[in-house]
């Protein structure tokens, strides 16, 4: 039952967050036990501490090997069904193209932290996690997410002041984020990214 469950909903190399696992009719104890179960008999393999993947052998070296990125992304950011986070700092400015420079520590806005900053190991990966003073959802994480770039682009930028600006324009109208969904956080806006915002002309890219 639980094979079947795992590989339907997961199938092979994907992160399995055992605090996330939820299977109809078993309880917490019996879903940690289940697990405990098929890890001994080679079904389940472990990545770290309440995490596992279901390991498809005969790769590179005939070994299974979970990437230390998606299991960040799966904990801290999203499920592919629910929206919690988001990548910020220089990962975020390499993905917008703002820089070319790639970050030995990911940074993370996660509902799931409740500090202003705290310092995790994902497997071999250095991750900085960081609460978010807005409640992330799908609805809101494309503006969240502009804001921060907004906030350190010039920070990261190895590119002209106004490439960096049409970049971050395009990002706003390629999500059609909305006025609507930034009055919605206005609240949480520091005064220095208000700023920006309409210095650089990004609040007018905003669909209406």
């Amino acid at each position: 039952m639980v094979e079947n469950y795992l590989l339907e909903n997961y199938g092979w190399n994907e992160p399995i967050i055992l605090n996330d696992l939820k299977i109809e009719g078993m309880s917490g104890n019996a879903i940690r036990q289940a697990v405990k179960r098929l890890t001994d008999s080679g079904f389940l393999k472990r990545f770290d501490s309440g995490t596992y993947f279901i390991p498809k052998n005969g790769g590179l070296l005939g070994r299974s090997y979970l990437d230390a990125n998606l299991v960040v992304i799966r904990k801290y950011v999203t499920n592919n069904v629910e929206t919690y986070g988001y990548i910020a700092g220089l990962s975020l400015a390499n993905s917008l193209g703002l820089t070319t420079q790639m970050p030995a520590v990911i940074e993370v806005i996660t509902n799931r932290e409740a500090t202003n900053g705290r310092s995790v190991t994902v497997g071999t990966q250095s991750v900085r996690l960081k609460k978010s003073s807005v409640v992330i959802s799908a609805d809101n994480v494309d503006l969240l997410q502009l804001l921060d770039a907004v906030a350190q682009a010039e920070r990261y930028s190895e590119i002209s002041r106004d490439d960096m600006i049409y970049k971050l324009k395009s990002y706003a109208r390629d999500k059609n984020i909305s006025r609507k969904q930034l009055e919605e956080v206005s609240y949480a806006i520091t005064g220095s990214v208000a700023k920006k915002l309409i210095e650089w002309g990004i609040v007018y890219e905003f669909a209406s």
